[in-house]
């Protein structure tokens, strides 16, 4: 009972200066005595006795006073709007903003994944199965070759991001590699998120080293650490390559290093790359935020309706004691 009482609270809680208008009015604006002129009668008291014309009992007065009280106190603190504030309810909301960065270079069309897949087609399958199984995180989307640009925003829209990593081709930016400019562009699609309290992870994969990027990778990366960005990355493609075509994992582990991130190797194999992601999800839980809402519960409803009810049975005994005499 005690935990019910202290869990109410009033929205107006300055209508209850109005309990003492009443009171106020009364010494303010007495009522004034009538001046009448009178008869001494010496056998009026026995006559007023004897025809029923005494004055009601004080016994009745005061309890007319202590309705109108009681009344006036019940509608004062309806006026006042008492509210029960409600145990909080506990929501879940997602924590994390999440940025793939994918690389879309002319490199990722050779067909040396499995059943001839392109790497592009290996990466898009196990991009779809990673995005459905982060249900409380939001993601965005960053492709990159020549130049890098923000694909898809920061959402909880999975549908609409999944219909953005079908419209993957190789090629539609460029040809070359750009990896520090596409790690400054999630860091500033992260830095414009609407939840800026969640913790922010992007994921950078590509088959090539960098070849046509403005900022340096480096600075990219330190760009992103010291705006709170851990950046887990992926080589995806031959090591065995040379030139533009070989992979730089030296670069890739470094920019894990420097943002606090993990750094894998996959093969150009589908399964290879869907054991990565895999792995990617096992080390990064899903976090989410409770948030404890107390919802207001409104209160005047019984204080109003006990004054109405308090109004019709003086209402109904009156008129029955009337009746009666």
């Amino acid at each position: 009972m005690s935990e019910f009482i202290s869990r109410i609270d009033f929205a107006w809680p300055w209508a209850g200066v109005l309990l003492f208008l009443p009171l106020l009015t009364h010494y303010l604006f007495p009522a004034k005595q009538p001046v009448s002129e009178q008869v001494r009668v010496p056998f009026l008291p026995e006559l007023a006795e004897a025809l029923q014309l005494l004055a009601p009992a004080p016994q009745a007065s005061w309890q007319h006073r202590l309705l109108f009280w009681a009344v006036w106190i019940l509608m004062i603190t309806a006026l006042a709007r008492p509210e029960y504030l409600m145990p909080p309810k506990t929501l879940i909301k997602p924590m994390r903003n999440i940025v793939l960065i994918l690389d879309v270079s002319g490199s990722m069309e050779k067909n040396d994944g499995e059943n001839g897949q392109t790497r592009l087609q290996a990466v898009q399958q196990t991009v779809r199965t990673f995005i459905s199984q982060r249900k409380n995180d939001r993601i965005g989307l960053v492709i990159f070759a020549s130049q890098a640009w923000p694909f898809a925003p920061i959402s909880e829209d999975k549908q609409a991001l999944q219909s953005r990593i079908s419209q993957l081709a190789p090629g539609m930016v460029g040809q070359q590699t750009a990896i520090g400019d596409a790690l400054g562009v999630a860091v500033k699609l992260l830095d414009h998120s609407l939840e800026a309290d969640a913790s922010k992870m992007a994921i950078l994969l590509t088959d090539g080293n960098d070849t046509a990027s403005q900022l340096q990778p480096t600075l990219a990366a330190q760009l992103a650490a010291a705006h709170h960005v851990m950046v887990h990355t992926i080589a995806f493609g031959d090591v065995n390559s040379s030139g533009e075509d070989k992979v730089d994992t030296a670069l890739l582990e470094n920019i894990a290093h420097i943002t606090g991130g993990n750094a894998w190797r996959a093969a150009t194999n589908r399964d290879a790359l869907a054991q990565v992601w895999q792995q990617i999800d096992a080390q990064t839980p899903e976090q989410v935020k409770t948030l404890g809402l107390s919802w207001h519960h409104p209160l005047f409803i019984w204080p109003l309706a006990l004054a109405l009810l308090v109004l019709l049975l003086f209402a109904i005994s009156s008129t029955m004691m009337r009746r009666s005499a």
